[in-house]
């Protein structure tokens, strides 16, 4: 073979092999195009008063991941104040676990003790700001269904801090979609439906706002629980024996920073049902550590005992425990503060299989 076929060759190689990383299954960091247009349906929660917006945020992709969230208890693990929510923590708040305590006490007959009484673990929790106006990478959140907390100003040519929901966008239109816990804009009226609509040279202007204790503007952060898939192989007579195997993925999309928030102490827990039982070992599998973007699976063996078990569930939950560090919450100006603080916290999520 000559030098030019050799080279040919390789050439062909490798465009092969980059046609079929493109087309593989999505990950927690590379993701296909997004589309034209996409809407996610992230349940509307207006803001309690005028200082609320980002515990109005918060509530809507608790709620959107379930369970839904009383904002007050919202409001004292973020630690807000008359001042507003400070970003690290509203980044803490999705955290928040029945390791923790509420640190805030905006009300004072509200607060969390050990995680909130509807969920006893947290989420995956990221933050990410920069001089860049990273539209791509929004749209691409929201096309795999992933709402994104903005922190924006409340008008596209000024009007102070406020954090809005991108749940949507429409190419065609050169628009973005909000979910807005002020319930609609001073210019943008939304019949109270909780959504707005700005232009993508609108979101620039806003969204190019740096909040205290921030870097750079175009803030952005997301929530989500760790994604979970459960298959079984065998279980098909009485008697017969057979795996039920879990992957769970510790979700971290881009352009969020993967090397943040490792969960030590990672584990996987299930419960069978009433006539199938263990095949040997335990219910829980230990897991280890599990780095942000990266996955890991758990197999049991397991015998049928009472027949094909059509109709019965299978429930996984896994978990491990992150550790973080938030500041204090002083805005310039305001003599009342919050202290810095660190915490240590269980996030996951969980699945069930119905045979």
């Amino acid at each position: 073979m000559n030098r030019f076929s050799s080279t040919l060759a390789a050439l062909i190689l490798i465009l092969s092999l980059m046609a079929l990383l493109s087309a593989a299954a999505p990950t927690a960091s590379t993701e296909a195009s997004p589309s034209s247009s996409h809407m996610i349906a992230v349940p509307w929660h207006q803001q309690m008063n005028g200082l609320f917006c980002g515990e109005g945020v918060l509530e809507g992709i608790y709620d959107y991941w379930g369970p839904d969230i009383d904002q007050k208890q919202i409001a004292n693990v973020a630690r807000s104040s008359s001042a507003g929510t400070w970003t690290a923590d509203m980044v803490r708040a999705g955290h928040f676990s029945n390791m923790s305590s509420a640190q805030g006490r905006f009300f004072p007959h509200s607060v969390p003790e050990a995680g909130y009484s509807q969920r006893s673990l947290g989420y995956a929790s990221f933050a990410y700001c920069s001089e860049e106006f990273w539209l791509d990478d929004l749209k691409w959140l929201i096309s795999a269904d992933i709402p994104v907390i903005l922190l924006m100003t409340f008008e596209p040519d000024g009007g102070g801090g406020h954090y809005r929901t991108a749940i949507g966008f429409d190419d065609s239109e050169g628009r973005i979609y909000f979910s807005d816990p002020w319930g609609r804009d001073q210019n943008h009226q939304t019949n109270w439906t909780g959504i707005t609509a700005w232009s993508y040279v609108e979101l620039e202007s806003g969204w190019n706002y740096t909040a205290e204790g921030e870097a750079h503007p175009h803030w952005g952060m997301i929530m989500v629980p760790w994604q979970i898939s459960i298959k079984t192989r065998g279980l098909l007579t009485s008697g017969a024996s057979g795996t039920v195997t879990t992957e769970i993925l510790y979700p971290c999309p881009g352009p969020f920073d993967c090397s943040l928030f490792p969960a030590r102490d990672a584990s996987a827990v299930i419960a069978l049902p009433e006539g199938m039982r263990l095949a040997s070992g335990s219910n829980l599998i230990a897991l280890g550590e599990m780095k942000p973007g990266t996955s890991k699976k758990a197999v049991w063996k397991v015998v049928a005992e009472d027949g094909p078990p059509a109709g019965k569930q299978i429930v996984v939950i896994a978990h491990g425990i992150v550790a973080g560090n938030v500041p204090e919450a002083r805005w310039t100006g305001e003599q009342r503060s919050y202290p810095p603080y660190g915490y240590s916290d269980a996030i996951g999520g969980e699945a069930s299989l119905i045979l």
